[in-house]
């Protein structure tokens, strides 16, 4: 064969070869790029479970905080019931008055001794349970 031919034969070989290149780089991005998109997509699902999440926990916290507010007004209107059902003529007072008498009820010996024994008969570490 002559030199012509071999180097057009070497030519058309090594386009070939740059061809399959181009190809398998072509394809290659390709491949980089659906990869990307697939990344992207389940970011996007994840983003969207995350704010699902988050709802769900700020609606658990709100639920707590309701019910934890139910227990204080009805621990509230009980004790406010007691005191009134204590006090004589409770209606004449003012809140003032009836904070005045409460307090000097609660310095006299009697009233000592029984909060003591009540006391030490509590399990002080949970009072969430008093009611």
């Amino acid at each position: 064969m002559s030199k012509k031919v071999l180097n057009l034969s070497l030519w058309k070989q090594a386009d070939t070869k740059t061809e399959e290149l181009k190809m398998k780089k072509e394809k290659t991005l390709q491949e980089v790029q659906e990869q990307i998109s697939e990344l992207q997509e389940e970011r996007e699902k994840c983003d969207v479970k995350l704010k699902q999440l988050q709802n769900q926990g700020k609606k658990l916290e709100k639920l707590a905080n309701e019910k934890e507010r139910k227990r204080r007004n009805h621990r509230l209107i009980q004790r406010g019931l007691i005191v009134e059902r204590v006090i004589k003529n409770p209606l004449i007072f003012t809140n003032e008055e009836i904070e005045k008498l409460l307090n000097i009820s609660t310095h006299t010996e009697e009233y000592r001794q029984a909060y003591e024994e009540m006391i030490n008969g509590k399990d002080m570490e949970d009072e969430t349970d008093i009611e």
